[in-house]
């Protein structure tokens, strides 16, 4: 039928209600948005393709987005209101990995970072907001033999107005973003007008900073992991000083992406984890740590499009933090040639699906979109958040090549429930749960096809086009745990309810 459930969304949905989530640790969504909210969208063809690394909205509500052609760097600034390209910088020989906004009298340029030449040394320039034009561009290098290389992966601007930079230092691969090892983490600080190095920080005990953020009281702490085995936190001052490094017990399998830190200091690391599958699945992972390295919690996220928890891959790439929510922005699809599958209104498994997972500061979904340019792959490879909204930024195939896609998302206000996307417990009440025999729907059901189904997928009620209440006879079904499906025929939205034949 047209809103048949396969039988994992089904099963991993009991658990989900059972559990609050997944048979392996998951948490799943109860539901997710297909391309709602989209103020904009669009997809750039011009130039030379390359994988998008990372992008920001700037205080004047413009975008700029950095990707990586072969030996370039290529950046485009993107008018915030309209999605129209403003202007695009191309610096050739170079890979560029980050961008940063830096404000000066009231212009809003940016700081473009990654490696540079053949051996692949430490690069940043400073970009005139405006146009494009290069203010500064600077190599900085690093002893090392010739297949060690140095990237600054990202940098901030931080409090004191020094540029920070974190990448590594002799790593055992270039031209990538993804995580590098064989070598050092490195911080270095950076004179904002010229680009001078002030100093370098280098740490031999883990192989790569991937991200830096600044606490209040204007310390750095850096993420990083060294090879099979766990993530790290370190803390540095601003003259460069460690202060410490500690291992985050239990966090083996989680390949690092990203920190975000709060205005109250409460620092979120954000990756993706591994686990046993036919298809090398992943999970979104999110870390909520404080400025002593205390794990808080870790909570893994999978299947927002409802298919097999053996095969899906999500894959997350970059995090952001408000004072109400935590942003987590990535990709969803499946690789294998040995799995296929379609549940409506979703793109079916084998295209790749933004993802974007917002939650509250404890870990609780609050929204689950998915995003897809023109019904073609569409990963995220990074996100930054607005008042009430978002943008992604997507390597998507929907022009014919690796084309650049960026998104924005207008969600409006966060609620701790998403009630306004399909039938709320407020508006439709279950009852009685448990039940013997009969239990009985009750609520607006104006535009909802709801269905009664067993864990197996296998329809028993087809309930569409009736008012309410809505009595149902499961006296003569075995007892178990059966699924109530309603879903909306406007936006397509899908909520299950359990209920137990006892």
């Amino acid at each position: 039928m047209k809103y048949n459930v396969i039988f994992k969304l089904a099963l991993i949905i009991i658990f989900y209600y059972l559990f609050s989530v997944g048979l392996q640790g998951q948490i799943i969504p109860a539901s997710s948005n297909n391309n709602q909210g989209i103020s904009w969208e669009s997809i750039f063809t011009q130039g030379n393709a390359g994988k998008v690394n990372r992008g920001l909205v700037d205080q004047d509500g413009n975008m700029a987005v950095v990707f990586m052609p072969d030996s370039e760097s290529r950046i485009h600034k993107i008018n915030g209101n309209t999605g129209q390209l403003i202007w695009t910088k191309t610096i050739t020989g170079t890979v560029g990995y980050g961008i940063t906004e830096i404000r000066d009298a009231g212009r809003s340029d940016y700081i473009v970072s990654g490696g540079i030449g053949n051996t692949q040394e430490r690069w940043v320039a400073r970009l005139n907001g405006d146009n494009g034009d290069v203010m500064w561009d600077k190599t900085y290098t690093y002893t090392g033999g010739s297949n060690q290389y140095d990237a600054v992966r990202m940098t901030l601007v931080g409090s004191d107005g020094f540029i920070y930079g974190s990448g590594f230092v002799n790593g055992d691969e270039a031209a990538t973003i993804f995580v590098v090892y064989g070598g050092q983490a490195m911080v270095m600080k950076i004179n904002p007008s010229n680009g001078n190095e002030v100093w370098t920080h280098t740490n031999s005990a883990t192989a790569y900073a991937l991200a830096v953020v600044q606490s209040s009281a204007g310390d750095l702490y850096y993420g990083s992991k060294v090879f099979d085995s766990n993530l790290t936190l370190t803390k540095i001052n601003t003259s460069g000083t460690e202060l410490w490094t500690n291992t985050l017990t239990g966090t083996d399998v989680v390949i690092p992406y990203d920190l975000a830190i709060t205005s109250n200091d409460v620092i979120y690391f954000g990756g993706h984890s591994g686990r046993t599958g036919t298809g090398e699945p992943f999970d979104y992972t999110c870390i909520k740590l404080d400025l002593n390295a205390n794990m808080q919690w870790i909570k893994h996220y999978a299947n927002p499009r409802g298919y097999s928890l053996e095969y899906i891959r999500n894959e997350l790439y970059g995090i952001k933090v408000n004072n109400e929510a935590v942003y987590m922005f990535g990709g969803s699809g499946d690789e294998s040639n040995s799995y296929s599958a379609t549940n409506q209104p979703f793109e079916s498994s084998d295209v790749w699906n933004g993802w974007v997972l917002i939650t509250d500061l404890e870990g609780n979904i609050l929204r689950s979109d998915l995003l897809c340019h023109d019904q073609a792959n569409t990963a995220t490879e990074y996100g930054d958040i607005f008042q009430n909204g978002y943008v992604v930024f997507n390597d998507t195939d929907a022009m014919g090549d690796t084309e650049v896609g960026v998104m924005k998302v207008d969600h409006g206000t966060l609620t701790s429930s998403t009630s306004d996307l399909y039938i709320s417990s407020s508006r439709m009440s279950v009852f009685p749960n448990p039940t013997k025999d009969y239990f009985t729907i009750e609520g607006d059901f104006q535009d909802y096809t709801i269905q009664v189904v067993d864990i197996s997928g296998k329809v028993y009620s087809d309930l569409s086009d009736q008012s309410s209440p809505i009595r149902i006879d499961l006296s003569s079904l075995p007892t178990g745990v059966y699924l109530v499906k309603v879903i909306n025929e406007v936006n397509t939205k899908l909520t299950i309810k359990k209920i137990i034949k006892e």
